[in-house]
């Protein structure tokens, strides 16, 4: 599995090779904080040795304040066994409050828990914690299993039944999200800027969409046009800050540009007619 690059627009944390179990001196009273991050949390791009982490926070009665966070990764989920803790992790305006780093030196094919922390009147609050899983080694002859989505299939088929595509796939790797379904019926269609930002803050907002971001890492296709041919258009430009991975345009900057594709017909192509570009390969 190729190791991800380095990025300028995303900070690179490096975990502890081993972990760090919870020392008994340290204050450990986390108490509930969702309220302070409405958009739960996310990963993303999992890599052999790392992972791509995010969430929103906002203080509810200063929403146009920066908050400083606290970022802690354990192999357990009561966090006991940390491998990093890295504190002064700031959110800002400039990202509608979006915060996303990439945790490396992780280990292969492992499960891991995240959490993010803020200090708020002498209290210690904490998002919603979040799971995670790295991919498997270069070599290792491990399947993949993930699932193709849409933003629509993670919503479910809207019947009533409350039947969701993940429900029994708890041992997933990643879910492989179509990036542009976002505004397939026209939703972005003549919006502003800051109100597609406001589409996308809606939609992360949803309980269920949180749920699932919070449980399993995310990879991103982004469909039909290729790098410097639009791809780095406004609309992906704005649902990047709401999703766990890293700006496309930049991730890809001075690659030698994709052989050109031949156009599908049809208004929705097929999963199997999809062009696929995963950031990682065997």
């Amino acid at each position: 599995m190729r190791v991800f690059p380095s990025h300028p627009s995303v900070p690179t944390l490096v975990a502890l090779a081993e972990g760090r179990p919870w020392e008994p001196g340290a204050p450990s009273a986390v108490e509930d904080g969702s309220a302070y991050f409405p958009q739960s949390v996310a990963s993303g791009e999992p890599g052999a040795d790392g992972v791509v982490l995010w969430t929103r926070a906002v203080d509810p009665s200063h929403p146009g304040a920066p908050l400083v966070l606290t970022l802690q990764v354990a192999r357990d989920e009561h966090f006991a066994h940390r491998v990093l803790e890295v504190p002064g992790l700031c959110t800002t305006s400039a990202r509608d409050h979006t915060l996303k780093v990439r945790v490396t030196n992780l280990a292969p094919s492992t499960r891991y828990h995240y959490r993010f922390l803020l200090e708020k009147d002498g209290r210690c609050l904490g998002s919603p914690p979040g799971r995670t899983r790295t991919g498997p080694a270069l070599g290792s002859g491990r399947p993949l299993h993930f699932m193709v989505a849409s933003y629509r299939d993670l919503l479910g088929p809207g019947d009533g039944t409350g039947r969701r595509p993940w429900r029994h796939e708890e041992d997933l790797d990643f879910i492989l999200l179509l990036g542009d379904s976002l505004h397939e019926d026209g939703s972005f269609s003549g919006l502003s800027a800051r109100a597609r930002r406001d589409l996308c803050r809606a939609w992360r907002t949803h309980p269920v969409v949180r749920q699932v971001h919070a449980q399993h890492p995310f990879l991103v296709l982004w469909e039909g046009d290729v790098p410097g041919s639009g791809w780095e258009d406004s609309t992906r430009r704005v649902l990047c800050d709401y999703l766990p991975i890293r700006p496309s345009w930049e991730l890809f900057a001075g690659q030698p540009r994709p052989a050109a594709r031949p156009r599908v017909s049809a208004a929705r192509p097929s999963r199997r007619e999809r062009p696929w570009r995963l950031p990682f390969a065997a």
